[in-house]
């Protein structure tokens, strides 16, 4: 299996899902020491310059994705550029449907990783829960 896929539903029209997405990532992205790159630095995740950046309190960042497709409100595509010698993107999808807009990502490249760390991802623990994080923006009082 060369991808991965994760999908939630959100009580939204797509162009408000892809701008709550993008534009509002810092509100919904968790923070914790296994999804950020440098922990003891990062205070912010932003879509940026065409890039998915963290930036740190020092005023630096680390650039953790670089935009391939920006078509609101359809699509988003970023090639990933945090494991070396991975030739990786990411897509999501907004797609409307009855109770507002599917949200379906796809990690795709994932035979370009060694074995292990490609298991890891396969699994789809990770973008479950950040897809997740990104749903809860609704459910939170």
């Amino acid at each position: 299996m060369n991808a991965v896929r994760a999908e939630v539903v959100v009580p939204v029209d797509p162009a408000t899902a892809f701008r709550m997405f993008t534009d509002e990532i810092d509100q919904w992205y968790v923070r914790g020491r296994h999804s950020w790159v440098d922990p003891a630095r990062a205070v912010a995740i932003r879509f940026q310059d065409g890039y998915l950046r963290e930036l740190w309190d020092d005023g630096g960042h680390a650039d953790m994705g670089r935009i391939v497709r920006w078509e609101p409100p359809r699509r988003l595509v970023w090639a990933d550029l945090l494991n070396p010698g991975g030739r990786m993107e990411i897509e999501v999808a907004f797609t409307p449907v009855e109770d507002g807009t599917q949200v379906l990502l796809e990690h795709r490249g994932l035979d370009t990783l060694p074995p292990d760390v490609a298991g890891r991802i396969r699994r789809g623990y990770s973008w479950n829960i950040v897809l997740g994080w990104f749903a809860a923006r609704w459910t939170r009082a």
